[in-house]
């Protein structure tokens, strides 16, 4: 059996990790105080997640060998790839039984000129002990990108790069509330002793056993000894010692996880516990109409392309798109004497290719 034209060169390697100098990067800034990585936010993992899960949710329509190959993995997989890296490649594949495959690169790297039919790519897929290298010609992945600069066409730039002003923001205020949650914590009890002293033993095991029961203690209106003139004005009592970020940070930072939130295409009114129902709902459709059906159709060309299959669709649940305004719209054109499909059609009620 002939072997797919672009599978014919592979090269098998133990896992390495081609990413060990970020790690070892990585590790260095954390010891040093000062990493901040936007990535690790709730932001961008709210916007990854949302795009990863729109895309998952969609129902592919095709010839049989884009079924197999188009999973809800693959999907989600893009998604999340769009929002974290700004670009996703997949390695086509065909097994010995003729399966098709889209199997994640974790590195690549692309040679050629500005047409991209001159491009070839040196792709890197891993498993859970080793990984493999081939070299490919462009129409062997399926490679989508957020966006792009006009110098490096080839490659994709993640929303939060766009924004990185912004992202660097997010993430040091993150940061700061981070640092400030690791301070000390612990209830600081005023004793006329050193905290050490032996004599306290007893009343420190009474307070370890008390699991919220009544202790009882001896007052301080004695004066320890020296009578009511040695007494504090008042009897000691518990001072909390721990966390107190500044209100202000505070602020910031949510604002800050609205504005990244924007930035990856994510209407923060998704994420807002105490937003009403029509609020929610119209950030769902602005979402759908704004971000996920546009991305959507740019994934749907690249499949249809590489993977030879013009006929196929993303088709997504409409429930998310404007369906009281399109219904009145629909409903107008029906009373004007549009027939019932067109009036479907133009009003958007009805998707491409439904009858």
């Amino acid at each position: 059996m002939m072997r797919w034209p672009w599978t014919r060169k592979t090269e098998d390697r133990e896992s390495g990790g081609n990413y060990s100098d970020a790690v070892l990067r990585l590790i260095a800034a954390e010891a040093a105080g000062t990493a901040a990585d936007v990535a690790s936010t709730a932001a961008v993992e709210c916007a990854a997640g949302s795009l990863a899960r729109a895309f998952a949710a969609a129902t592919v329509k095709g010839p049989p060998h884009v079924l197999e190959a188009v999973t809800p993995a693959v999907l989600s997989q893009i998604g999340r790839d769009l929002i974290r890296s700004g670009e996703s490649l997949h390695v086509i594949d065909l097994d010995r039984s003729a399966r098709f495959s889209l199997l994640p690169a974790s590195a690549w790297t692309f040679e050629g000129n500005a047409s991209p039919s001159t491009w070839s790519v040196r792709a890197t897929t891993y498993g859970p002990s080793t990984s493999t290298t081939r070299r490919l010609p462009f129409a062997g992945v399926v490679f989508v990108r957020w966006g792009s600069t006009p110098a490096r066409t080839h490659e994709g730039t993640a929303p939060t790069s766009w924004a990185h002003t912004t992202a660097r923001l997010q993430s040091e205020a993150e940061k700061s509330l981070a640092d400030e949650s690791q301070g000390p914590l612990a209830q600081l009890l005023t004793v006329p002793k050193d905290g050490g002293d032996s004599s306290l033993d007893d009343l420190r095991a009474d307070i370890g056993r008390a699991r919220g029961k009544g202790v009882f203690v001896e007052t301080t209106q004695g004066g320890y000894g020296q009578g009511p003139s040695g007494a504090p004005q008042r009897d000691w009592v518990p001072q909390r010692l721990g966390p107190n970020p500044p209100q202000s940070l505070v602020q910031l930072r949510r604002d800050v996880f609205d504005a990244v939130l924007a930035s990856c295409g994510t209407p923060p009114s998704m994420f807002v516990a105490n937003s009403d129902g029509t609020a929610q709902r119209e950030a769902q459709r602005r979402y759908y109409l704004n971000t996920v059906l546009p991305l959507a159709g740019i994934l749907e060309r690249e499949l249809r392309d590489k993977l030879a299959a013009p006929s196929l669709e993303l088709v997504f649940d409409r429930y998310p798109l404007d369906l009281a305004g399109r219904a009145q719209a629909f409903q107008k054109l029906v009373a004007g004497g549009v027939p019932v499909t067109e009036a479907l059609a133009t009003s958007g009620l009805l998707a491409d290719g439904e009858t």
